[in-house]
């Protein structure tokens, strides 16, 4: 199943540098970080090197270097959107010699976000007193059996070590196999990881990785312990539900870390350029949403609104076309939508094959939220929850087709004929794209593709809790939709 879309940026490096020398504190860090990445990738982009351009990134050196003109960004999940702290991998860092006194320590980040995450831990035990050197990598190949393939200048580094090694990452996910694979090459006994977060392990799919996890020591500080918001309500992970009234089905690691506290509400947004963008879109989005006010730690502080979901009618249709509009004129790319991605997405979940033509349309920041429950009414008008995190976030579509928005509201409120073709009359009307009739049917296809493969994902990694029941429920829903698309032609697959 395909749930997570590719972000991958090619960027002229200068335009990375000028970010660099622009940015202070973390977040120079993090753009630092960002650089390294790129660079590594393309110097390395088959097997992991120790390059003299890359040891100068390493101690922080990127003036007078000779770097490539291109390299591909990755955006680090972790900062972007899962509130991932440095601070938390320092006192990571300080459990670690507090615990096993190392005095020699190879620190190894694990490409993307690892690079500035090991920087970090390679900091702070620096600080402490520990002898370090330190290196990048990036396993390869399917997501849940990543090898890792390095030099033998490199390997023979390594064999040569006489210290600890600490594997630096966020994560792991379903599979853990970025950890066990630097793990299982470096064959050594003396290994500590650093990962953003505790599972016990046995639910992941490798059993290289499972045997791994249990095997090594790890040292990893909970959110909690930075006391971000002193007395506020946690709202994360789903517990808003209990606040407003409201349960719908949720994949809680998928959820912003949120927290109540008075009349605002702090929602991770993202730190550097990411929160900040956050933070523009929702300026520019004021009458609509919730009123942001600022940012602080990455968090984005808004007005909390007492409110109640919005029923479906012909006011709520009318107020949300308008917005549909709006998102469509202020947040427009100039570039096409690409639909490659989408096919493929709807050939890997569901083994639909889309025969007619693909219609082409413009690529926006789109709201991507069209839940039920996060439309608002609060006596005095409609508000849209939610609209700040998903235009450009690690799941389909991405900058897309406005289509999109428009078909995932018809397909939650499950919109009759009638109510589908009003909601797209109004929407021409409103925004003058006369073209949208000709493409709700491939978006509702792409939709309903997308959001049948993510409730799979999510089944896998909840397993038999509410949550994951729920989402049996909703797979089967979406699996009805699907079948009842008339152009859909039936696969073995999809009709187990």
């Amino acid at each position: 199943m395909i749930a997570y879309r590719k972000q991958r940026t090619a960027v002229r490096t200068t335009e990375v540098l000028q970010r660099v020398e622009a940015a202070d504190g973390f977040e120079r860090q993090l753009e630092v970080g960002e650089l390294e990445a790129g660079v590594a990738d393309a110097l390395c982009p088959e097997r992991d090197e120790d390059l003299p351009i890359l040891r100068a990134l390493r101690r922080g050196e990127w003036r007078d270097v000779d770097l490539p003109a291109t390299i591909e960004i990755a955006v680090p999940e972790g900062f972007a959107y899962y509130a991932l702290d440095p601070e938390l991998y320092r006192i990571a860092a300080r459990r670690f010699v507090g615990e096993l006194h190392p005095t020699r320590v190879a620190v190894i980040g694990i490409r993307s976000i690892g690079t500035t995450l090991s920087t970090v831990v390679e900091q702070e035990l620096r600080r402490l007193g520990v002898h370090t050197q330190s290196w990048t990598v990036r396993p390869a190949g399917h997501p849940w059996d990543r090898q890792l393939d390095a030099s033998d200048e490199l390997e023979q580094q390594w064999r040569a070590w006489d210290g600890w090694f600490a594997i630096v990452d966020e994560g792991p996910g379903l599979s853990g196999s970025s950890f066990s694979a630097v793990a299982t090459f470096l064959a050594n006994e003396r290994i500590v990881l650093f990962p953003s977060w505790m599972p016990d392990g046995s639910q992941f799919v490798s059993e290289t990785s499972r045997e791994v996890w249990s095997r090594f020591p790890k040292y990893c500080a909970a959110f909690e312990e930075l006391e971000r918001f002193p007395g506020a309500e946690d709202l994360s992970g789903g517990r808003w539900r209990d606040v407003t009234g409201v349960r719908p089905v949720v994949q809680p690691q998928h959820e912003r870390r949120k927290f109540l506290m008075g009349d605002r509400l702090y929602k991770f947004a993202g730190f550097g350029r990411y929160g900040r963008a956050a933070l523009d879109r929702g300026k520019a989005l004021a009458g609509w949403i919730p009123e942001p006010l600022a940012l602080e730690h990455g968090f984005l502080a808004s007005r909390w609104v007492e409110a109640r979901p919005a029923e479906i009618g012909t006011a709520l249709v009318d107020h949300a076309v308008r917005y549909m509009a709006a998102v469509s004129r202020e947040f427009a790319t100039g570039r096409a939508a690409d639909p490659a991605p989408l096919l493929e997405m709807m050939q890997e979940n569901c083994g639909v094959e889309w025969k007619q033509p693909v219609p082409q349309g413009p690529a926006v920041l789109l709201d991507n939220r069209m839940f039920p429950h996060e439309w608002l009414d609060t006596g005095a008008g409609f508000l849209k929850a939610d609209s700040l995190d998903h235009a450009d976030d690690h799941f389909f579509p991405g900058p897309h087709d406005p289509a999109w928005d428009l078909a995932a509201f018809s397909l939650e409120f499950e919109l009759d004929e009638t109510g589908e073709q009003y909601l797209a009359e109004r929407y021409a009307r409103q925004s003058g794209d006369r073209e949208i009739f000709a493409r709700l049917e491939f978006y509702r296809a792409a939709y309903l593709a997308f959001r049948y493969g993510y409730c799979d994902l999510a089944i896998q990694a909840l397993g038999d809790c509410e949550d994951g029941r729920s989402f049996h429920r909703e797979r089967g829903r979406y699996l009805t939709l699907l079948r009842n698309q008339s152009w859909m032609r039936q696969t073995s697959r999809l009709s187990a």
